[in-house]
């Protein structure tokens, strides 16, 4: 998502009014169980607890159940604490998140750098997934850019078929690059493709069947 004049010109442009009201739907039915705010953090103990708290939902989601979750690891958590702290230098850290009477049922962990804030990891609490907390942070995430200038640009960081479809309209696009190395291949490059795929899609075909479940 390109940043607009204001937030207001960004609800105008976009076609897809009808999910804005959805999610308006949604957050007053989410604000009837409880206070509803947006917080963010960019460093110190606030963003340590944010990144706390994303393991946390994270591990208690379906990614929990499949051992994929960063918490599910020691290595991955670390690497999850090493990589979202504040550190000086040309990339920023920034969370977000949607909390219920002060409880985080959502957050988002975003680098941010040249302008750009990419979205890369984000977990919710699928107990309340009927009221689409990760969407609504998503929203309000949005909302902050055009009202605090975070960045001029904010990537999702997921491929086509995402849910967030619905709510970034822009597009860039991106290739997928299999590295072969010289030499006599045992797997043709043709394989190699086909390969990819069949992973691609499978992986796709898991996440859908454990989010059924």
């Amino acid at each position: 998502m390109d940043r607009r004049a204001d937030h207001a010109a960004f609800l105008a442009d976009h076609p897809g009014r009808a999910r804005f009201k959805d999610l308006r739907r949604r957050a007053r039915r989410l604000s009837e169980t409880g206070t509803v705010a947006h917080a963010c953090a960019t460093g110190g103990s606030d963003l340590a607890r944010l990144v706390a708290a994303f393991l946390d939902l994270e591990r208690a989601g379906w990614k929990g159940q499949a051992g994929t979750a960063m918490a599910c690891r020691p290595e991955s958590a670390a690497l999850a604490r090493a990589l979202f702290s504040a550190v000086p230098g040309p990339v920023a850290v920034r969370a977000d998140a949607l909390t219920l009477d002060g409880r985080p049922v959502a957050v988002s962990l975003a680098l941010v750098s040249d302008g750009t804030a990419t979205l890369l990891k984000t977990a919710y609490d699928e107990d309340l997934r009927g009221h689409a907390p990760g969407l609504l942070l998503e929203a309000e995430i949005v909302r902050a850019c055009h009202e605090t200038g975070f960045a001029d640009r904010l990537d999702s960081a997921t491929l086509e078929g995402s849910a967030l479809e619905g709510l970034y309209r822009d597009r860039v696009p991106v290739a997928e690059i299999i590295a072969v190395p010289p030499g006599r291949q045992v797997i043709s490059l043709e394989r190699r493709l086909r390969l990819a795929r069949f992973e691609r899609d499978a992986r796709a075909a898991a996440k859908r069947a454990l989010r059924r479940r």
